[in-house]
């Protein structure tokens, strides 16, 4: 008999670790559960704020925004037919000719009985005639220069219907330097 109760108080003492760790065990399993319900209440609380946010998406009028943005793709349209009207209407300027292009200096022959200044005169005549200008106009006094130096002669002229000014160079009987300006330009 003594037996048998040391065994069925064995017995009892292994159900008794059993249930025990059972127990450890469901408790261990309670806790991940209370996580769960943290979770779902962070869900409730995601769930309400995105009610709130879809409210104020309404509050916004997003219908008197799309009907904004029709009526400026409208106007754009609008926009759009009139500079097409506009461009047959508009005349088109042709770009203006290429400018000559720069030839070598010619020489004027002096001709018998020409004075140093008549030279100067024809050089710087004949150099600006090639260039486009007319009404040409020499202000620096001529007798004053030797052909065979370097000089620099103030003139006047036209060109393209602007008046112009600057400086002629002359050098060993040619014009190596023409530095015309536009009055128009000078004019502050």
């Amino acid at each position: 008999m003594t037996f048998e109760f040391s065994l069925f108080f064995v017995a009892l003492v292994v159900g008794y670790v059993l249930v025990h760790l059972r127990l450890v065990r469901f408790e261990e399993h309670l806790q991940k559960l209370a996580g769960i319900r943290s979770l779902d209440d962070r869900l409730r609380a995601l769930d309400d704020r995105l009610a709130k946010l879809a409210e104020s998406f309404d509050k916004i009028h997003l219908g008197r925004i799309e009907a904004h943005l029709e009526r400026l793709h409208d106007d754009l349209e609008d926009v759009r037919e009139a500079t097409g009207e506009v461009q047959h209407a508009v005349v088109q300027i042709p770009p203006p000719p290429p400018a000559p292009a720069p030839r070598e200096p010619i020489a004027v022959e002096p001709q018998p009985g020409e004075t140093p200044a008549q030279r100067f005169l024809a050089l710087v005549e004949t150099r600006l005639l090639e260039l486009g200008y007319h009404d040409i106009d020499v202000l620096s006094d001529l007798t004053r220069f030797d052909l065979a130096q370097e000089a620099e002669v103030v003139v006047e002229a036209w060109r393209g219907g602007m008046p112009v000014k600057g400086r002629v160079t002359v050098r060993n009987g040619s014009v190596r330097d023409v530095a015309l300006q536009s009055v128009v330009t000078m004019f502050p």
